[in-house]
């Protein structure tokens, strides 16, 4: 029998009466076959999903054949009911030291003893597969005493940490923020972006090293001028050289090349631990055919869901569509976080509406904490819908049965193909949802397959100069030297100045050292303050910041320093922060909606002034200081000011709490129970002991419900 007709044959199974001994036969002998093997794990899985409907006899069967595919955590719920050498495979996959009844499937526990052995391993398989829990399985047998775990975002940070600290509370110090140190635990884990290993200067005696989403090494997967993709490389870079054993996890990539100089085994694998059905509608970009789906499947789906749309302002289009047509209810469970979003930002944003009916919204303009509580209420099932971008995708993990993929970007790139293989393996959920299902309303991207570079080892005429000032001597090529021979012989500035700038063009901080001797009586005057800069002083530092630095500022609506300096002074103010979200409304003169006005803003907020800009003020403190200390007169010093933007004008820790998922908004109510503290452990321990009163504070029941959930996990 052929895997389309036992796969037909099954989705027609409707009751324990039907002839079902040809159906097992047939696959029986497509598992034994095992060629391809994903056909019988496949047809296995979509067996286990009509388990009830087999006799015993049948299911002992099934069982059999689980355990022949290599998915022993299916086999946990019958272990009664299996042979005895089913149950003896089954206890060779047991998870030791994570949680009780853990089992590995054959692909985790093939990495995991790899792994064990000292290899290296590069892991390439579905969201579906539970890679991480290989992680924590190394974790518990205690080998490595220091462990970096380094992911792409603050959720997944998030995410991980309370994994971690659930799992392994008293064994591990996890550490998240630069104020955090090892102690004397057993085993200290640095959890942390790329960013901030770079920043650490504590790391040299790592063991273990772990990259997830590691495809993010590849500089075409960075739209952000490729300073991501060269700082995972360089963080990599940091660790693996000083021989720290290394695992990179990451889906859907064939090959990866440039790691020539480190043994390692790469595996990538098609194994699943849940089936995917893709239903293909082909519908016209424009016009009103996807809304016209979109609205029928929600009316038909009941259960959790992700809207998978290619841009904030989709994802925004979608979510107005939904409120206007969708005819949602109310819902009782989400009134109140619906009340304080439009409290705390502003009612006319359609994220709070949208939470009102059972509605999430995924994005990069909606603030980090309503993310991470958004999927924690989808998690809970207590949201059906969550509307995402590829936010969504970079590692936070979601219980959903079905993805829709509303619509997809135009470019046919490797990447548009990667990103739509990556969303569709959102659907389905192991011991959840053994069939997912992904409803496709566009034409599919073209299918590609994807190699990843580690550019440090495909190091050529093109290779960005901010990744070789990095570089050791003895790991550049001889062009790369060349190259940075060339750049160094700038007279105006320092090869200490360009290489703590390298995020910036060589020829960018060129232009603003001239214009600062071009102008030197206004630049002395300007430039040279140091704390917080008065008004004329900012404007200038905006001037060149706007003229000078690349930026994207005018998709944000600002074009001239003197706006730029106005957005920043109505933060630093933080006396209504309503109004300026009400400003954005008043004076966009585009066919925005004033919903995505306010996520335009608040995207602005996140990507632009708390994380970009302070690095541009930092490099050009160290660009006056060059120019001017060669001229004999004093410098300014703008890290202060620097600081307080990157955080919004809040207390450091404050700004930390929030990666907890307390927004600033609540933990600036009680900061004087917790502030001030020496650093984030401090700070911690403080707001353990005043939650246990926090029935007595001034907090609303949903914001008391934020921090408790916040707390349980710290």
């Amino acid at each position: 029998m052929k895997y389309d007709l036992i796969k037909q044959q099954l989705e027609m199974l409707c009751d324990q009466t039907s002839d079902k001994t040809g159906l097992l036969m047939g696959l029986s002998h497509i598992v034994n076959r095992g060629h391809p093997e994903w056909e019988g794990r496949d047809l296995v899985i979509r067996s286990l999903d009509k388990f009830e409907m087999f006799d015993e006899v049948e299911q002992s069967l099934l069982l059999s054949l689980v355990r022949t595919v290599g998915l022993f955590p299916y086999i946990t719920p019958h272990l009664e009911n299996v042979s005895f050498s089913d149950r003896l495979a089954y206890e060779v996959h047991r998870v030791e030291g994570v949680e009780k009844g853990m089992v590995f499937h054959r692909l985790q526990a093939h990495v995991f003893h790899l792994l064990m052995q000292g290899r290296n391993v590069v892991l390439s398989a579905s969201t579906s597969v539970g890679k991480s829990l290989v992680i924590d399985a190394v974790l518990a047998q205690g080998k490595f005493r220091k462990i970096v775990v380094i992911v792409p975002t603050i959720a997944l940070i998030d995410e991980t940490r309370r994994r971690l600290v659930r799992r392994f509370r008293q064994s591990c110090n996890v550490i998240t923020h630069p104020s955090q140190k090892a102690n004397d635990s057993p085993i200290n884990v640095y959890l942390l972006t790329q960013e901030r290993v770079l920043q650490r200067d504590d790391l040299g005696d790592v063991d273990f090293v772990v990259i997830d989403e590691f495809y993010k090494l590849d500089l075409a997967s960075d739209s952000d001028e490729k300073n991501r993709s060269i700082d995972l490389s360089l963080a990599f870079h940091k660790l693996a050289k000083q021989g720290a054993q290394f695992y990179l996890l990451g889906p859907n990539i064939q090959n990866i090349q440039g790691l020539d100089g480190y043994e390692y085994n790469f595996i990538p694998s098609n194994f699943s631990t849940v089936a995917v059905d893709v239903i293909h509608y082909n519908l016209h970009t424009r016009g009103d055919e996807r809304k016209d789906k979109l609205l029928e499947l929600c009316a038909q789906i009941t259960s959790p869901t992700l809207i998978y749309c290619q841009s904030p302002a989709s994802a925004n289009r979608v979510a107005q569509l939904l409120i206007d047509k969708g005819d949602f209810p109310a819902l009782k469970a989400t009134r109140e976080i619906s009340e304080w979003i439009a409290e705390n930002y502003h009612p006319a944003w359609n994220v709070a509406k949208a939470i009102s009916l059972g509605i999430g919204i995924h994005h990069g303009g909606v603030p980090r904490a309503i993310q991470q509580y958004f999927v924690k209420l989808f998690n809970e099932r207590t949201i059906r819908y969550i509307i995402c971008t590829s936010t969504m995708i970079e590692g936070v993990n979601t219980s959903a049965e079905n993805v829709i993929i509303y619509d997809r970007r135009i470019n046919k790139n490797t990447f548009d193909f990667f990103t739509y293989k990556n969303i569709s393996g959102r659907a389905g959920r192991m011991n959840q949802y053994f069939i997912g299902k992904v409803f496709m309303l566009e034409e599919p991207p073209e299918e590609k397959s994807l190699t990843v570079d580690y550019p440090i080892g495909l190091q050529n005429e093109g290779s960005p100069m901010g990744l070789l000032m990095k570089l050791e001597p003895e790991y550049l090529t001889d062009q790369s030297r060349q190259r940075l021979d060339a750049a160094y012989a700038t007279p105006q500035l320092s090869v200490s100045t360009l290489i703590e700038n390298r995020h910036l063009p060589v020829d960018r901080q060129v232009e603003v050292a001239d214009r600062i001797l071009r102008e030197l009586n206004l630049s002395r005057a300007w430039l040279t303050w140091k704390g917080n800069p008065e008004q004329k002083q900012l404007e200038y530092l905006c001037t060149l910041i706007y003229e000078h630095l690349p930026h994207k500022l005018p998709e944000y609506g600002i074009h001239s320093g003197l706006q730029l300096a106005w957005h920043i002074n109505a933060l630093r103010a933080q006396k209504n922060f309503q109004a300026y979200l009400q400003q954005a409304i008043d004076e966009d003169n585009s066919d925005r909606t004033p919903s995505e006005s306010i996520g335009q803003r608040l995207k602005l907020i996140r990507n632009v002034i708390s994380y970009r800009l302070p690095r541009d003020i930092m490099a050009l403190s160290k660009i006056q200081a060059d120019v001017f200390i060669k001229k004999g007169i004093e410098p300014g010093n703008f890290g202060f000011f620097a600081e307080q933007l990157e955080n919004l004008f809040h207390d450091p820790l404050l700004t930390a709490l929030d990666e907890y998922g307390i927004p600033t908004q609540i933990s600036t109510k009680f900061k004087a129970a917790i502030l001030p503290s020496e650093n984030l452990t401090q700070l911690l321990e403080k707001l353990r002991v005043w939650a246990l009163k926090i029935n007595s504070a001034p907090l609303t029941p949903f914001e008391k419900n934020i921090v408790q959930w916040a707390v349980e996990e710290i």
